[in-house]
């Protein structure tokens, strides 16, 4: 990315910074997420920090690494009254913005459950043994911030930001991120790619439209820059409440896009899946697949523990990381899917 080159796409810059006091509005919550893949190490992780919905001044952290050779998970989450100098943050880690929509320091010190892939495709996982890890990463963002209620009222998105039951407010963005991971007594070079949100409003407590599935996926490309990403989201009987695509270029012109296909989770698998992914926008389009290869599967009604989870609706949230081709240039692609799979819309239909 050229030195000086305004990533914000009109975002103010203190759309990066956190709330400093507490909200009036009865469940409103504030989310971070890194979400990130080197694959000559084939280390990942999935890195989270978010204000509890009912106790504003509590941090809740959730963090996740994929070991290397399809070696399982590591996995913890906390609740942590975070001083006010050192939040976004929580027991264990902490993003630091440096400069908005340019760069971010995240950090992680402390302990994860480790579950092997076999046992977490038999069930959520169980109390074991604690593997230490420390994470110490800058990352640099690689495409311009992506506003979902910008998106939206395009002609070329769907639905409301403003009515949706998880957040109010959301912005996605691709990046680059250099620096170590320890794994036990094992420093990890890492040099990787993934993908970042930052959310605010309302999350719970029975407003806005209600959660049926998603699915968000961004690509970027190191070679040329380039990058392109989606996100749409459902209620239950399969009436999409929320949608929109974009496409960064080659020239440095962001476009809003249509969604014309977005990959379903379907089944659980810790196999290669083959995905077909569409987006449409003045001027060109996108027709490519995405072939995952790590996966990582999480129960939504169990607080995101772990493991394979088919009670009830069987609500499944799954975590990818893998590649996809555009143009002749392989890409580096973060997709997360959810859905009920005991009770699949099959159609999706646009409200």
């Amino acid at each position: 990315m050229p030195e000086g080159r305004d990533l914000s796409n009109g975002l103010a810059p203190e759309r990066e910074g956190i709330r400093t006091s507490e909200p009036d509005e009865p469940f409103w919550s504030e989310n971070l997420l890194f979400a990130m893949y080197d694959p000559t190490s084939d280390v990942g992780l999935w890195l989270h920090l978010g204000t509890v919905p009912n106790d504003w001044g509590l941090w809740h952290e959730m963090c996740y690494v994929y070991l290397p050779e399809e070696a399982g998970v590591l996995s913890m989450w906390s609740h942590h009254r975070t001083a006010a100098d050192r939040r976004p943050g929580g027991a264990n880690s902490r993003f630091i913005c440096v400069e908005p929509f340019h760069r971010w320091h995240v950090s992680f010190d402390g302990f994860g459950l480790h579950t092997s892939n076999e046992d977490m495709t038999k069930g959520l996982a169980r109390v074991g043994a604690l593997r230490r890890f420390v994470v110490e990463l800058d990352v640099e963002s690689v495409t311009p911030a992506w506003d979902m209620h910008t998106a939206a009222t395009s002609d070329l998105g769907r639905g409301s930001m403003r009515e949706q039951g998880w957040a109010k407010e959301h912005y996605e963005q691709l990046y680059r991120a250099r620096g170590d991971v320890v794994l036990g007594d094992q420093s990890i070079g890492f040099d990787g790619y993934g993908w970042r949100d930052h959310s605010q409003g309302p999350r719970g407590g029975g407003t806005g439209a209600p959660w049926g599935g998603h699915v968000i996926t961004g690509t970027v490309c190191p070679d040329s820059g380039r990058g392109w990403g989606l996100s749409r989201y459902w209620t239950p009987d399969g009436t999409i409440s929320l949608e929109g695509g974009w496409v960064f270029d080659a020239d440095g012109v962001f476009h809003h896009a249509e969604v014309t296909e977005a990959p379903r989770l379907r089944e659980l698998t810790t196999a290669p899946e083959d995905l077909a992914v569409g987006l449409s926008w003045r001027g060109g389009q996108l027709e490519t697949t995405i072939t995952t290869r790590r996966s990582l599967w999480l129960s939504m009604m169990k607080g995101l523990a772990v493991g394979r989870d088919l009670d009830g609706p069987g609500l499944m949230y799954v975590l990818n990381h893998g590649t996809a081709p555009w143009d002749g240039e392989v890409g580096h692609t973060y997709l997360e899917r959810s859905d009920p799979l005991n009770a699949f819309p099959e159609v999706l239909r646009r409200g």
